[in-house]
């Protein structure tokens, strides 16, 4: 497996096209397929990806690490669609907030407690920090905001079949930055991916332009920081610790700023009720959280990247298959063939990137 982040990330000067073309095949290829913002808090594993270990692990090992990760993601989905629905706690950042400041404070534990010394702290200057982690802070506090909102106006299955839409939006940025040239087969497994999109869209009972708009910009913010993270902070090489011990607190000063604003204002008495008297949902979520980032980041350095997203499609798509079955979300006859086109394209579209890769 090539390692994204095995390269030093090229200078801003005379950089040559065919390279920077390559880059970001490599970055699109290793990192599009993560941005579940279940994921939602999945704030920076992008920063932490290094050169593939030389540690073997068993079968059983390997079973177990998979296992956890494609039933942590939509555990974690359905935790906060619980506490955000069932719970009536409509407060996205505020949860958001939680389970980040619980991730930070474990991590900052774990790394006191067993003496681990950050080999990149000569590195974290403060004006570092300010260019770097606070902006990668501020774009995983536009995924959050926006990625948990959407649950409040559509049904968990609908928005796994969304998320088949983020090659688009990341070749369109692409494009955009002039970064990129699409071939015509990349631009085809676009416009099935659109068509699949707009067919589910349009067989969806329960469609909200609001919940629809919400979820397009927390791809968008997730789109923005995988190339910011990878561009800018890949050839520091940041291990999983020194990720979660530097970047995930920024990501909790962001959200609870807007939280301050949007949030804490209108947020009663009833409303802190439901957090104290529903501490076992809102504890489930915060442990599932981390242990999502930290199993996320994992596979992310120890698999290959085409069958990572295949994997991450397939856990998708069993999301859907099991609100569908068992928590009684309808999922119509017209929105499963739209969402059966866009996953055609999804997969064709990662196949042309990787062949173009090779």
């Amino acid at each position: 497996m090539r390692s994204v982040t095995g390269r030093s990330a090229p200078s801003s000067g005379n950089v040559p096209a065919s390279t920077e073309k390559a880059r970001l095949l490599d970055i699109e290829q290793k990192g599009s397929g993560l941005e579940d913002a279940e994921e939602i808090n999945n704030d920076t594993t992008d920063l932490s990806k290094t050169q593939k270990p030389d540690k073997k692990y068993s079968f059983l090992a390997v079973v177990g690490i998979f296992t956890v990760f494609m039933l942590s993601g939509p555990m974690l989905i359905m935790s906060n669609k619980y506490i955000l629905k069932d719970i009536d706690f409509s407060f996205p950042l505020t949860l958001s907030f939680m389970t980040l400041t619980f991730s930070s404070v474990s991590c900052w534990v774990y790394v006191k407690m067993n003496g681990i010394q950050m080999e990149r702290s000569k590195t974290m200057t403060r004006s570092f920090y300010i260019r770097r982690i606070i902006p990668i802070g501020a774009l995983s506090t536009g995924t959050v905001v926006f990625g948990m909102t959407s649950y409040l106006y559509l049904t968990v299955a609908f928005v796994q079949m969304l998320k088949a839409f983020t090659p688009v939006m990341t070749l369109l940025g692409l494009v955009i930055f002039r970064l990129e040239n699409p071939t015509r087969k990349a631009i085809v497994c676009v416009l099935t991916i659109c068509s699949g999109t707009a067919i589910a869209g349009y067989g969806e009972l329960n469609f909200s332009i609001v919940g629809v708009m919400c979820m397009i910009c927390a791809q968008m913010f997730e789109a923005m920081k995988l190339v910011f993270t990878q561009v800018v902070l890949q050839k520091n090489r940041f291990s999983l610790v020194e990720t979660l011990y530097y970047v995930t607190p920024m990501s909790a000063a962001c959200v609870f700023f807007f939280a301050c604003i949007l949030e804490f204002p209108r947020m009663g008495q009833d409303d802190l009720n439901k957090i104290l008297s529903n501490t076992q949902p809102f504890m489930l979520s915060c442990v599932v959280a981390i242990t999502t980032n930290v199993v996320n980041t994992f596979v992310v350095q120890n698999s290959n990247a085409l069958i990572l997203k295949l994997a991450v499609t397939a856990r998708n798509a069993l999301l859907v298959f099991f609100n569908a079955a068992l928590m009684g979300e309808t999922v119509t006859m017209l929105e499963a063939c739209g969402y059966a086109v866009s996953l055609s394209g999804f997969m064709a579209y990662n196949y042309v990137k990787f062949q173009e890769k090779r």
